[in-house]
């Protein structure tokens, strides 16, 4: 008997919807994927949002499931995958390099001399030694990114790791004057160092040394591993962690997508 041409037209369209299906699924994950930074949206005045795939394969269509609001996207990825970037939209903006160091038990918990655990009070002057003394960080990298926006992320960082999201913070201190700051995170047994800085008149005089010296002591016995990033061209950085035990252990590349990108003037450095 000749086949039923109702039930083949029937088969297909039933295929037809669970693929239909299968793709509104797959669009509502890579979506989901897109995920709103409210510290940054606040400061930028547009949504940024940050991109984490789950593949390789999702990074090819990323730009165009970009939610229509966005005017920044940041996506991280291991160097491994950078081949594909080519074909994408994002462009690369930094190479971070992730360093750790393994914590001794024997080290002492004295703070190096002038460095003491930070105060609430402190959060007005850590927040413009920020706001004046990095230059290696992803926003001031990005040339669609003014230095003006990119600083005051920095400063609100540092103010808000003072105020309310830090784990414990350490200042620089001599005649009254703060210089530097380092201002940590921990996550079970793992610190993190979050921002570090010293005032720009201040640099290349050890102390940042002694910021990172204070943290390596006040974790031990805290926490088992101190981990921080810095960007590989920051050498003096990773010189410094380097010569205090720490080792590379990971590395990323940071992407950016903006809406300004092409024509829009939006935030453009002068």
């Amino acid at each position: 008997s000749m086949p039923s041409l109702v039930g083949s037209e029937m088969c297909i369209r039933d295929r037809f919807e669970v693929l239909q299906k299968f793709r509104e699924v797959l669009l509502l994950m890579t979506k989901r994927n897109f995920i709103l930074q409210n510290f940054d949206t606040q400061i930028f005045g547009f949504p940024v949002y940050n991109y984490r795939p789950n593949s390789l394969s999702e990074i090819e269509n990323a730009v165009a499931e970009i939610p229509a609001d966005a005017g920044l996207v940041c996506m991280r990825t291991p160097k491994s995958w950078s081949h594909l970037m080519p074909k994408t939209q994002f462009r690369k903006i930094e190479c971070l390099v992730v360093m750790e160091s393994k914590l001794e038990n024997n080290t002492s918990n004295n703070l190096p001399v002038n460095v003491r655990i930070c105060s609430q009070a402190d959060a007005e002057v850590c927040k413009i030694i920020a706001a004046n003394c990095f230059q290696h960080d992803r926003y001031h990298k990005d040339p669609m990114i003014d230095d003006q926006t990119a600083a005051a992320t920095k400063a609100q960082w540092a103010f808000n790791n003072v105020t309310e999201r830090g784990d414990a913070s350490f200042v620089i201190e001599i005649e009254n004057e703060i210089l530097g700051f380092n201002l940590c995170l921990r996550s079970t047994t793992t610190a993190i160092i979050d921002l570090i800085g010293v005032s720009p008149t201040h640099q290349g005089k050890g102390f940042g040394r002694k910021l990172v010296k204070a943290a390596l002591n006040y974790y031990t016995n805290k926490a088992q591993i101190i981990r921080v990033g810095t960007q590989s061209d920051n050498h003096a950085s990773i010189s410094l962690y380097k010569s205090l035990g720490f080792q590379e252990v990971e590395e990323y590349v940071t992407y950016h997508w903006t809406s300004n990108q092409n024509e829009d003037q939006r935030c453009r450095k002068n």
